[in-house]
């Protein structure tokens, strides 16, 4: 056997051990993404192709030839639709690949494969068959047939369109990984040239240098993994990920046209489409178009609320600038942070603040505040304000033969009656236990004790039911009245007159209104219901 023919064998095997060797690679790493099982599948084919044409070349038969020509088959019709479903994971175009697509790309090198292993039946792959001594070796020497025709078009086509994606992919996204597309794109367009050339005639003693070249390919590939950490990181594309972020992200150019969005930001304003002028977005609140206007170099932060899926929900908003590696600013980025739950614990901390947690209604100490505010106001326009303190009567009973539970769901319904009672007409706070205030300015004495007694009736007349228990609850009330032209009181001062009539109510039996004008206290008996 011809020397170059010895080291052309022996190359090829160092090539099939080498894809070998990538495929035990790619299969440890096969879990950083879906292209890299398919690297290894790649890298079976080619090892079969590699191999196969290796023992072809030492075969002296033409039985023995024909063997390991079909043998290779089993990978080299494989190896091209393989580096096109692996170019279209890389550049993140897996969603075209599925079990029935692969069903499609597969489909032809399965026919090549039965085809040339059946073609002594109906040569569609090769017409004839015959030996040629090349170096003094017996070569296979063929006239191809139709489907061999296919079975090429369908290669080359496959592999000029995984190429042409990967420089489509280099021009669109400037990606960091270029090494990696530059070693894809040579592992590609090298085998299609190697094998143009073998077809031409122009390789060395017509020898098929395709092999040769994909020991080539193989250092290549072997060299991207070990120093770019190919198939060990995963290309993630700029698409992916302005997509996959949980906060709406809007950008915008100098003159304040949308230029892109993602599909968060496009839930948040339906009107949003490339070109608008983000002023003219329905929706947009108008404090965020101002701050666009901002020439500063530093993020802006700010706050708004958008009505999504029938529900107000809360975002903050960071606008940064869009800057060139030169510092130019080209426009702005606008992200859109849900921050919904943190304003609901703000709320419900500031309403702890002033609220009580068992009733909702104003706390001691806030009530005091607002109170005060209206009592300044109310002597400043001459009007009279009037206070009222009441408690449930005979509380304790109900602790003591229903449990607390009740006597919470009785403390509860009684303000509820206040509430519903007082309107707008003033404000309603808890003093303590089952003791209530109630603040009304602009109410005169006549009106206060009206206002009071109709109360007491509505707390007497409504029960509390709770399953099968029915609860009668009565209250006792205490008034007193500040006018324009007495001296200044404090709310505290006022609540303590209040409480001494309240006192005056429940020594009169409960179930009472008593008011205290003018330093003297009277009972309301004409509205009495006792």
């Amino acid at each position: 056997m011809d020397q170059f023919l010895q080291s052309y064998i022996a190359l090829m095997c160092t090539a099939g051990v080498l894809q070998v060797i990538l495929a035990i690679i790619a299969f440890h790493n096969r879990q950083v993404f879906e292209g890299t099982k398919t690297f290894v599948w790649l890298s079976v084919f080619s090892a079969i192709y590699s191999f196969g044409h290796a023992i072809e070349l030492t075969s002296t038969t033409i039985d023995g030839i024909m063997f390991w020509v079909v043998f290779q088959y089993l990978g080299m019709p494989f190896s091209a639709p393989a580096t096109l479903i692996l170019v279209l994971q890389y550049i993140n175009l897996d969603k075209l690949v599925n079990k029935k697509t692969l069903i499609l790309f597969y489909f032809i090198p399965a026919i090549s494969f039965l085809l040339i292993s059946t073609n002594h039946l109906h040569h569609l792959f090769y017409k004839t068959v015959g030996i040629k001594y090349v170096m003094g070796a017996p070569l296979l020497d063929m006239t191809v047939g139709q489907w061999y025709v296919v079975h090429g078009s369908y290669t080359f086509g496959t592999l000029f369109i995984g190429a042409v994606l990967l420089i489509w992919y280099w021009t669109q996204t400037k990606s960091k990984h270029w090494k990696q597309v530059i070693t894809l794109i040579i592992g590609i367009l090298s085998p299609i040239t190697a094998s143009f050339l073998y077809l031409m005639g122009l390789t060395p003693r017509g020898i098929d240098p395709v092999p040769i070249v994909m020991l080539f390919t193989s250092m290549l590939y072997l060299w991207a993994i070990l120093s770019t950490h190919w198939l060990k990181v995963a290309p993630i594309a700029k698409e992916n990920i302005f997509e996959s972020m949980s906060d709406g992200v809007i950008v915008v150019d100098l003159l304040n046209k949308v230029v892109d969005f993602n599909s968060i930001a496009g839930e948040l304003y339906t009107s949003l489409k490339d070109g608008i002028n983000l002023n003219e977005l329905k929706g947009l609140d108008k404090k965020l178009g101002s701050l666009l206007i901002n020439k500063s170099s530093d993020p802006i932060t700010a706050e708004t609320a958008i009505h999504l899926h029938n529900e107000l929900k809360h975002f903050q908003v960071k606008i940064s600038p869009v800057l060139k590696h030169s510092g130019e600013r080209v426009g702005n980025i606008i992200v859109f942070m849900d921050i919904t739950e943190r304003a609901r614990l703000q709320l419900q901390l500031k309403e702890l603040a002033y609220k009580d947690s068992l009733t909702g209604i104003y706390n001691r100490s806030y009530f005091y505040k607002k109170a005060e505010k209206l009592t300044i106001a109310s002597i400043e326009l001459g009007e009279v304000v009037s206070f009222i303190l009441f408690d449930i009567d005979h509380f304790k009973n109900i602790n003591d033969n229903y449990g607390h539970a009740y006597g919470d769901e009785a403390i509860k319904h009684v303000v509820s009656i206040a509430k519903e009672a007082l309107g707008d007409k003033g404000i309603v706070g808890r003093y303590g236990g089952e003791e209530f205030m109630i603040c009304m300015p602009g109410f005169s004495a006549e009106n206060v004790e009206i206002f009071a007694n109709r109360l007491r009736a509505d707390i007497e007349e409504k029960a509390l039911t709770i399953g099968m228990d029915t609860i009668k609850i009565t209250a006792s009330l205490g008034i007193t009245v500040l006018k324009s032209k007495d001296a200044f009181y404090t709310v505290d001062e006022l609540i303590a007159k209040a409480d001494r009539a309240l006192y005056r109510a429940k020594n009169n039996g409960r179930n009472a209104v008593c008011i205290e004008e003018d330093d003297q206290i009277r009972d309301c008996l004409f509205l009495s219901s006792k």
